[in-house]
């Protein structure tokens, strides 16, 4: 039987592929310049922390489903993928100076913008939309949807 902790391993590297697989599409495309696009990779974040607690749900792996359970699941995978994405851009931005020169002109008060501050940056932007994510997923994902109703009668 598969460890939870493998689970999460697993589902963290998958969504770092695929954040790693959508940067160098925009790129392929030349549109790596628009930092808006940015905000797609909510989409693929979203899907690997969703994907992982519902995996999680469904297979349990000898633990009881809970709802903090849950969301330690999709935050640690979140916190996988930050890490691992952010290595991957550090490396970029240092195999590619124009690229980051590119960025970095970008911004009005670019005078503290340098490699080390972009992957920060992306790592915090990405630690933090995994817990939302996570959150998010949860009340999607709960067992218990509903909520008890005491009637009681006032005589």
């Amino acid at each position: 039987m598969e460890s939870l902790e493998k689970h999460i391993v697993r589902y963290g590297v998958m969504t770092t592929i695929g954040l790693i697989a959508f940067f160098f599409v925009m790129e392929l495309l030349g549109l790596t310049h628009i930092t808006e696009l940015r905000a797609l990779n909510a989409f693929i974040m979203f899907s690997g922390a969703f994907l992982a607690i519902k995996k999680f749900r469904d297979t349990e792996f000898n633990y009881s489903f809970n709802y903090l359970m849950g969301i330690g699941t999709g935050f640690a995978v979140g916190m996988i993928t930050a890490f691992l994405f952010s290595l991957f851009v550090v490396a970029y931005l240092f195999l590619n100076p124009a690229f980051t020169q590119g960025i970095i002109s970008n911004y009005p008060n670019n005078a503290f913008l340098n490699e080390l501050t972009l992957t920060m940056v992306i790592f915090i932007e990405a630690m933090g939309s995994g817990f939302l994510f996570s959150f998010i997923s949860m009340q999607y994902l709960k067992r218990d949807k509903t909520f008890p109703v005491s009637r009681t009668s006032k005589a």
